[in-house]
């Protein structure tokens, strides 16, 4: 399907086919319209979230306001009045979920987001704290998973990827820190994460993360870090979910400022980080 998209696609060029392609969208939330307190409104059903296993499946995600807010959440730095928040119930079988639909076209595509992670039950705690992830009808088309450096002392988190390899086998789970800017971050502590994909190749080709309280963005661009399918992929993701739990009670994860956009850069991905102002 996706080389038949192609050829489609390079007909266009030249005016072979008169026929429009489908429009692809991006998706920019900061949830600042969204109904929100200080001790959480249902996201469900606000700005077309849904939950995926339906409950009792899933437990809800949550809209709160920044000022007196229940979980304790810090000020987003760059945040507004509002963000969305999971938290596990435990139990080892039911999380907080929040998935939504989104149309992906070809080419490269950035994913950002700002993320908090926080343990608010008595240790010790549990992995996972959460994650975001792309879907594709019912598959997980790449993780970035948020965990406890220590379960038994939840004080440090760690920020890694899930991916797949040319074959679609699945990387190992807790996943992969692209560098030491990835690992021991501060709970209670707002970063924002950047996920650049390739989706002609179907390849993760640069992952971004910031502080921010202060300083730069740390870059990394992996090799062979496929997205579901491996080198043969059908289909393009459809969806994006936000987690938050791990096996026992008291595992939260915060987001906020999320951005899907297409972006027109070079075939030569190696000047991607040369592009400035990622982060505005």
């Amino acid at each position: 399907m996706r080389n038949k998209a192609r050829v489609l696609a390079a007909l266009a060029c030249f005016g072979i086919l008169a026929l429009p392609l489908a429009a692809t969208a991006q998706y920019s939330q900061d949830f600042e319209g969204l109904n929100a307190s200080p001790s959480g409104v249902i996201l469900t059903g606000q700005d077309d979230y849904y939950l995926p296993n339906g409950p009792p499946g899933d437990a809800d995600f949550m809209c709160y306001t920044y000022a007196g807010n229940a979980l304790g959440i810090v000020q987003n730095p760059q945040g507004g009045g509002k963000f969305i928040a999971g938290t596990g119930p435990g139990g080892g079988s039911t999380y907080a979920r929040a998935q939504r639909d989104v149309t992906l076209g070809y080419g490269i595509w950035e994913i950002w987001y700002d993320f908090c992670g926080i343990y608010t039950g008595t240790p010790p705690g549990s992995n996972n704290i959460g994650s975001m992830s792309m879907r594709q009808a019912g598959n997980t088309v790449h993780i970035n998973l948020l965990t406890w450096v220590d379960p038994n002392n939840p004080t440090d988190v760690n920020s890694t990827y899930v991916y797949y390899d040319a074959y679609n086998v699945q990387s190992p789970i807790p996943g992969t820190p692209p560098g030491p800017e990835w690992s021991n971050l501060l709970p209670n502590h707002w970063y924002r994460a950047r996920t650049v994909c390739d989706m002609d190749l179907n390849l993760i080709i640069q992952v971004g993360i910031r502080d921010l309280s202060g300083g730069s963005e740390a870059i990394y661009n992996p090799t062979g870090w496929y997205l579901y399918g491996g080198a043969s992929p059908l289909e393009l993701p459809d969806g994006i979910r936000w987690f938050g739990g791990g096996g026992g009670a008291g595992n939260s994860t915060a987001w906020d400022n999320a951005l899907l956009r297409q972006e027109p850069v070079p075939a030569e991905h190696t000047t991607w980080g040369a592009i400035k102002n990622q982060f505005r």
